[in-house]
């Protein structure tokens, strides 16, 4: 029972640490973007929002990006099922953050 509690919280710290580092990254691209238009850098298209924004590695886009649900109609109800995973710089950062975090927040 104890190895399934551990399992939960490594599983738990890590998607935590990737939402925070996700949220991190946006925001560091907005900064870098904004400075890239007050300087003339090429605005939103530079290389330094490009690395904070941009995924190095994506899974479930359909075209240009968007995501591509799975469509159930059921006539009178139509549900559509998706999920997306954009990994960028900062969301693997924040995973480490958060492993980190994770491991000196044990009980002891």
């Amino acid at each position: 029972m104890i190895r399934n509690n551990n399992f939960g919280r490594l599983v738990l710290f890590i998607v935590l640490g990737l939402l925070i580092g996700g949220v991190l990254g946006e925001c560091l691209g907005l900064l870098f973007g904004e400075l890239g238009e007050l300087m003339n850098a090429g605005g939103y298209n530079n290389v330094v929002h490009n690395f904070f924004v941009a995924p190095f590695w994506a899974i479930g886009t359909g075209n240009d990006g968007e995501i591509s649900p799975f469509i159930l109609d059921l006539y009178m109800i139509k549900i559509a099922f998706g999920l997306q995973i954009k990994l960028n710089v900062m969301s693997i950062v924040g995973l480490f953050v958060g492993i980190y975090i994770m491991k000196w927040s044990g009980e002891r």
